[in-house]
């Protein structure tokens, strides 16, 4: 399994890019490449922050806040 719900407390201040290189790190225990490619999360994966499409927040350079929600979907599926 990749990783299905988990909530987590960022303790510093940093940016979107600082946490998929966390939670590549630490959440993920196997198969990486479903959520990450590259330096970013690959295509089909829809990053929500607060509710709002990270990419109308500057994606990878959006400085994350106290009590800032992170969602990521997945749009793909089997079919």
């Amino acid at each position: 399994m990749l990783l299905t719900h988990t909530e987590c407390n960022v303790l510093y201040p940093g940016k979107i890019r600082s946490l998929l290189t966390w939670i590549r790190d630490n959440l993920i225990q196997e198969r990486p490449e479903l959520l990450i490619q590259g330096n970013t999360v690959r295509p089909g994966i829809l990053v929500l922050v607060n509710d709002a499409d990270w990419e109308l927040l500057g994606e990878l350079d959006y400085e994350l806040e106290e009590n800032d929600k992170i969602v990521f979907i997945s749009t793909l599926h089997g079919g």
